[in-house]
Order: C-alpha cells, then structure tokens, then sequence
C-alpha cells in the first residue's frame, strides 16, 4: 500500500484480513513488549543456569528499556521490511543477485565494526582464538548471512517481496 505494489480494498474479506492481520501483529508486539512478570524463556525455564547475583533494576528503567528496545525493533524491522521491496526494483535493474548480496554483506560488516568499535573500546577483548567462538563467528557470516541474504535476493527476485515476507 505506502510502496504501490499492492492494492488494499477495504470493502472486500480480502483487504479486510491483510488490515486485521496487521493490526494484529502490531498488538501483538505492544503485549510482548509490555509484559511486566515473571521472564519467559521457552529455552530455559529453570533457574540452573542463572546468575549467582541479580540486581533487579527498578519498574521505571525497565519501562524505559522496554520501551526504547521495541521502538528500536519496530524501527528495524521497518527498516528490513522497506529493504525487501527497495530489492525487488534493484533486482529488476541489477539481476545479479550474487553481486548485491555480496554488497549488502560488506555495507552490514562495515556498519557492524562502527557499532562494535563505539560498543567495545578495549581491544584485547576482540582477540580471536581458535575454539568454537570462531567457528560461531565463520558459521555466521557465511552460511547465516551471506548464504540466506542470498536466497532471499533468490526469493524477492523469483516471487515478490510480498512471498518473502510470508
């Protein structure tokens, strides 16, 4: 609707559940977001791994953290959202979709090593050892980032951004 590339008629079932699906969503973000209880974590739900001293800080930096974190990720996945369907005219363009995904890769490690400099200024904690940190590191870039960052061009450029993001 905002990009042009699909119509939403309101008075048809079918524009009526792409409205009622986004509203949904978006509800759904604000209650996760402002869940004030207990953690959930599907992961571990025991207290083993914990750590030995918590200091909880108080409900209002919490609210504010929380607030900060999903106006940070609404923003993000806008952000990735708008990046899909800006793809699909530059695949049009450009239908070399290994060049841009290599592109694409390089602006995110440029862009990551500013933030990780301005995050973490001592250096002797960017030291890489050999163990499984690194294979982690190596796992990541490549076949996380590069191979779905491929796949996605693949998929944008073969069906639409509209199927990419279903």
């Amino acid at each position: 609707m905002a990009c042009r590339m699909e119509v939403v008629k309101l008075r048809s079932s079918s524009g009526l559940a792409k409205v009622t699906g986004v509203v949904l969503c978006l509800a759904g973000v604000l209650v996760l977001a402002m869940y004030i209880g207990p953690g959930i974590s599907p992961i571990n739900p025991h207290r083993i791994f914990a750590a030995h001293v918590f200091i909880a800080p108080s409900r209002a930096t919490c609210m504010v953290t929380w607030i900060k974190g999903t106006f940070l990720m609404v923003l993000a996945n806008m952000s990735w959202s708008l990046w899909i369907v800006k793809q699909a005219a530059v695949l049009k363009e450009y239908p070399n979709k290994m060049l841009m995904t290599l592109s694409q890769c390089i602006f995110s490690t440029v862009q990551s090593f500013i933030v990780a400099v301005v995050a973490e200024r001592d250096f002797s904690k960017w030291k890489l050892r050999l163990d499984i940190s690194l294979l982690a590191i190596i796992y990541t870039g490549f076949i996380v980032n590069g191979v779905s960052s491929y796949l996605q061009a693949w998929c944008v450029e073969t069906r639409g951004p509209v199927f990419l993001t279903v």
